[in-house]
């Protein structure tokens, strides 16, 4: 079944939702994208959702950041988090629509939101308007979910006789050829592509074989998400369900 934006704006209203309900892994997602994030940029956080990761790219030194979603709720949500940071002003935006913004952007973050929308002419569109709003030599930073993860690790997890991980109806995954293509032909050249493989494998493909309670709060999360695992295991980003794509604007 095929699901509209009308549909997903309405679950994203909901009060008793949250963006992302394993912490550990939205965490790791905020410390990629910050990496990226020079000082003393303009940042454009599109789709910011309850602000968990504007709140972290605000104590970057210089920057002042543009938080912007489309739901209420979300806006309601992000602005009691982020009330204590200057440098972050709240909009409220339906990027699908016609909007204004104040200058062009030094990096512009995509944070699980173009997954959101869930035809791929509207997330060509989507995309095709925060280029338009990015400086040249500006950073477009998409953390996106990747069919191309999801079926690598579902293939791990039929080894072991699990059943697939489905992505969720609200959302439309990108494949990653199609994605890197397209931005390649907007003349975005991509840096670096960088993904949770490994906090992956571990979380969703190794400890259901074993274990059938899987609270996301568990201890086996807490050491999957150590950063000294990543440089342990280097699977890359082959096997994440969620990749980041680093590009320029040229």
């Amino acid at each position: 079944m095929i699901h509209n934006n009308d549909e997903v704006l309405k679950y994203w209203n909901e009060e008793h939702v949250e963006s992302m309900y394993d912490k550990f892994l939205i965490k790791q997602e905020i410390d990629l994208i910050k990496k990226y994030i020079p000082e003393n940029s303009k940042i454009l956080d599109a789709g910011c959702g309850e602000g968990e990761g504007t709140d972290e790219y605000a104590k970057i030194n210089g920057s002042f950041i543009h938080a912007a979603d489309f739901s209420e709720t979300r806006i309601k949500k992000a602005s009691e988090r982020l009330a204590r940071h200057a440098n972050v002003k709240i909009k409220k935006i339906d990027f699908l629509g016609e909007y204004e913004l104040d200058f062009d952007y030094d990096v512009i973050v995509s944070q699980r939101f173009l997954i959101n929308l869930m035809e791929w002419e509207l997330q060509k569109k989507v995309i095709n308007d925060l280029v338009d709003r990015l400086k040249v030599n500006g950073r477009l930073i998409l953390l996106e979910g990747s069919n191309t993860g999801v079926n690598k690790l579902n293939e791990f997890r039929n080894i072991f006789d699990l059943p697939p991980i489905p992505v969720k109806w609200h959302n439309l995954f990108f494949d990653d050829n199609r994605l890197d293509e397209y931005l390649s032909n907007l003349k975005i050249e991509l840096m670096i592509k960088e993904g949770m493989s490994e906090y992956f494998l571990l979380t969703r493909g190794i400890r259901p074989f074993f274990d059938n309670e899987l609270n996301w709060d568990a201890e086996f999360n807490i050491k999957s998400a150590a950063n000294g695992l990543k440089d342990l295991l280097s699977l890359g980003h082959k096997l994440s369900r969620l990749k980041m794509w680093v590009g320029k604007k040229l």
